[in-house]
């Protein structure tokens, strides 16, 4: 038992060390390869270097340590005259780094000569690759990898001119179908494509313009359409075609969303406001109105994601208290007598007429008249349509506004 733990001990200790010597591996080998080289030891610096580009290989990164590892290799094989192993270390050299200059200071002659020489039949082969990759994008309609290829590579190969006025020909073809079905954004699109291969292109330069003046038009008009959905209140439907006109290429200006994201924010906050002040007065009515215009979450948190979070719980209120005339009566601003029919009006003249008149009277002090008894229905009617347009002082408990039923006798006397 004593001995396991010894050699576990040992391996715990050990494996710090190997990690840390395949991390300097490369370097060790490149510094050792430069000393077996001007040695003259080429075979020996090769195997090392060969190691090392193994290591590398594996590895996304660390270009400049590969490039120097080829640059050594292509040294070490001038010296055992292997001349087309080194030209193959230099154009390896250029597949890393298609612009890599060699110091005329540290490299003889011969190596500077056949660098450039390499460099030249990479990049012939990099135009090869560059030509037939164009080609397949454009068989293929892959527009945008097209595009890529012939902007990277026109410059540096020759035969990618006349490809690219092909591909703008075939941009300016597929913009133009596409502004004739109405799709205005990618066919903007497309044409502005057409002018960044060809800038001279007059048609695509002109059907640019116009599609965007239909593109303007558009948005003009849904801008229009959106402000009518908020002036109508309609909360849910404005913030959907918001998050539309806040499309890339919808044709909306900045400071025109930056103006309808204000607005949207204080209208929301207006109905809030008048929602929660509803319910702290015991006006359910109006409270549920308000909260059913309200949306339950948006499409975008600044259009208000924190105002919806001030909407109060609103509690039901409780039914309405029983009072009695009298009291009722006190609180009784505006009175407005019964009209009686000139038929009835002898009757109302020979004797008195009382009317039982049951009635539920609100927050706001408005009345609805709830039963109406008396002798003679015409002038019980007379009564009630009076009644309902009394208003009294609003009842108010230390829970608020209140609603109250009471039952009040009103006299027509002679």
């Amino acid at each position: 038992m004593r001995r396991c733990l010894l050699s576990f001990s040992f391996v715990f200790l050990l494996f710090p060390i190997v990690r840390v010597f395949a991390a300097d591996e490369v370097a060790d080998a490149l510094s050792r390869a430069e000393s077996l080289y001007y040695e003259a030891k080429f075979k020996d610096a090769i195997q090392l270097l060969l190691h090392a580009d193994d290591l590398l290989r594996a590895n996304a990164g660390r270009t400049p340590e590969k490039i120097r590892v080829k640059l050594q290799l292509a040294l070490s094989y001038v010296g055992l005259n292997q001349v087309p192993q080194a030209k193959n270390s230099l154009r390896d050299v250029f597949v890393l780094d298609a612009d890599y200059k060699l110091d005329p200071q540290q490299f003889p002659p011969k190596i500077i000569t056949m660098a450039d020489e390499a460099k030249v039949e990479q990049g012939q082969v990099r135009c090869l690759q560059a030509r037939a990759d164009a080609r397949r994008y454009m068989d293929t309609g892959n527009t945008a990898l097209l595009i890529t290829v012939l902007q990277t590579m026109k410059p540096k190969c020759t035969g990618l001119d006349a490809m690219g006025d092909q591909a703008a020909e075939l941009l300016f073809k597929n913009g133009l179908e596409a502004y004739r079905t109405g799709l205005y954004s990618e066919a903007l699109q497309k044409f502005q494509m057409t002018l960044r291969l060809s800038p001279k292109h007059e048609l695509a330069a002109q059907y640019a313009d116009l599609t965007q003046s239909k593109l303007q038009f558009n948005a003009d008009r849904l801008v229009l359409e959106w402000r009518k959905m908020l002036d109508g209140r309609q909360f849910k439907q404005a913030a959907i075609q918001y998050v539309q006109l806040k499309m890339p290429n919808s044709g909306v200006a900045p400071q025109i969303l930056d103006q309808m994201q204000s607005d949207y924010r204080n209208a929301l906050t207006s109905l809030v406001d008048s929602a929660n002040k509803a319910c702290a007065i015991g006006d359910t009515a109006t409270s549920q109105s308000l909260r059913a215009e309200i949306p339950e979450s948006l499409p975008l948190p600044e259009l208000g994601n924190e105002i919806l979070a001030q909407l109060k719980p609103c509690a039901a209120r409780k039914g309405c208290m029983p009072m009695t005339s009298q009291l009722a009566l006190t609180r009784l601003k505006v009175q407005v007598n019964p009209i009686i029919p000139p038929g009835f009006q002898d009757i109302a003249r020979r004797s008195q007429v009382s009317v039982q008149v049951k009635t539920k009277i609100d927050e706001k002090g408005s009345v609805t008249v709830l039963d109406a008894q008396g002798g003679n229905p015409v002038l019980t009617e007379a009564v009630r349509t009076a009644v309902e347009q009394w208003k009294f002082s609003p009842i108010i408990d230390p829970s608020g506004p209140r609603c109250v039923e009471t039952e009040i006798t009103v006299t027509i006397k002679p």
